[in-house]
């Protein structure tokens, strides 16, 4: 459990401003997903998992915006997902993501997008935290 957080916490220390992934074109309400499914992956066992399912839009914001404000990561990523986010858009195109959020308040999150695996992207411990927060609301 612990070697898990430790390499999540090595690759989001690595820190530098670039774009994010491009989840929406970011006009407010329209562009939205629909749809962001968590996925639990089986060969992540350090922590219990459930797989879920966010459609209300005060939910996929707080993702959205959380990915939007993420931190790319250059180099190969050496990790293993937690889940595997589809984010599935409007117009029914679907974006793939591995995720890893954790439990601990004082770790980042980390967002590889399936399109390019050789890129990170860090998500700050203030997101994360809240997205920590909403995924113990669907588990409770």
């Amino acid at each position: 459990m612990k070697k898990a957080g430790i390499l999540l916490g090595l690759f989001a220390v690595l820190l530098a401003g670039c774009n994010p992934p491009n989840v929406t074109n970011s006009s407010p309400k329209e562009a939205l997903p629909s749809l962001i499914t968590l996925t639990c992956n089986p060969d992540f066992r350090f922590e219990p998992c459930q797989n879920m399912q966010f459609n209300k839009p005060d939910e996929i914001r707080m993702f959205v915006e959380a990915i939007e404000e993420a931190e790319i990561i250059p180099g190969n990523m050496n990790y293993v997902a937690q889940y595997k986010m589809n984010i599935m858009n409007k117009d029914d195109s679907l974006m793939k993501y591995d995720f890893s959020i954790g439990s601990d308040p004082e770790m980042k999150a980390l967002l590889v997008n399936h399109e390019d695996t050789t890129t990170g992207y860090s998500i700050s411990i203030q997101d994360a935290n809240r997205i920590r927060k909403l995924i113990q609301s669907h588990t409770d």
